[in-house]
């Protein structure tokens, strides 16, 4: 099997937010790797069809779960159920994970796809850029990168053994771990332009966002540095991106003001 003929299966809970959904799907449309598929699944009642009338038919499947057909449990909504009726629903050799309210590089499929050779069965990113809707801070994006990386950028071959638990608190690091030990691989902090993660600016996450920068090697020391001098924080050099992330972080940044989803720049 040549990896470039490979279909890719695209897995997307709807989300809460139309315009994130609408976001993601156009991130979707852009890609670089032609063969993919778009897998929606979505567990409200109410009308997509606008968000997805420029997918052509044989490249999208919308579920609806929980609200019609067999699909409908009478279930109160539960993330675990509504990924896993995604994944039962893939066609692809390989299924990436789409979350709604990121904004997602047209490399990404290809670039995560490269890395999966030889007796790579998946792979993860370890950062991604974080940027938070504030005044102060909507301009200044840094690389973040949890522990354990950032599980909801996985990709994997379709292995119809693994689902998300579902009695599990946080089932996205369950569905991860059942693949850290079966041939997978964590793409390092280099690749963290290919997926921006935002943050509403309220007062709890910008208090999410400045601890970010304090938790990694060094950054605490260089963070009370700044304080001692009366620096301003946005001085702290994890707000010096790479020209590539920086490239990345603009389109972004343009993409989410024409869907009205970045509110602090007028």
């Amino acid at each position: 099997m040549e990896q470039k003929r490979a279909l890719v299966s695209c897995l997307l809970p709807s989300g809460n937010n139309a315009g994130q959904l609408a976001r993601a799907i156009f991130c979707y449309q852009q890609q670089t790797w032609k063969d993919k598929e778009l897998i929606i699944t979505d567990d409200k009642s109410r009308d997509l069809s606008p968000l997805l009338e420029d997918i052509p038919a044989g490249e999208l499947q919308y579920i609806r779960v929980g609200t019609e057909g067999s699909d409908k449990t009478g279930h109160e909504s539960d993330p675990a159920r509504i990924k896993n009726a995604g994944l039962e629903k893939a066609t692809g050799e390989f299924v990436i994970h789409w979350d709604a309210s990121d904004w997602h590089h047209p490399d990404r499929i290809r670039q995560q796809m490269a890395e999966l050779h030889g007796d790579t069965r998946a792979c993860w990113m370890a950062g991604t850029l974080l940027h938070i809707d504030h005044p102060e801070l909507v301009h200044h994006p840094y690389i973040d990168s949890p522990r354990g990386g950032y599980g909801r950028s996985l990709i994997h071959i379709n292995e119809p053994s693994k689902r998300y638990p579902s009695d599990h608190r946080d089932p996205d690091r369950a569905f991860l771990s059942l693949w850290e030990s079966d041939g997978a691989r964590m793409m390092d902090a280099s690749y963290a332009w290919l997926v921006v993660r935002s943050l509403p600016g309220d007062s709890r996450n910008r208090r999410r966002f400045y601890a970010g920068l304090r938790k990694g090697s060094g950054d605490l020391t260089r963070w009370m540095w700044l304080k001692l001098r009366g620096r301003d924080r946005l001085s702290h050099p994890r707000f010096r991106l790479p020209t590539e992330a920086q490239e990345s972080f603009r389109r972004y940044l343009q993409e989410s003001r024409k869907l009205g989803l970045i509110t602090s720049i007028e």
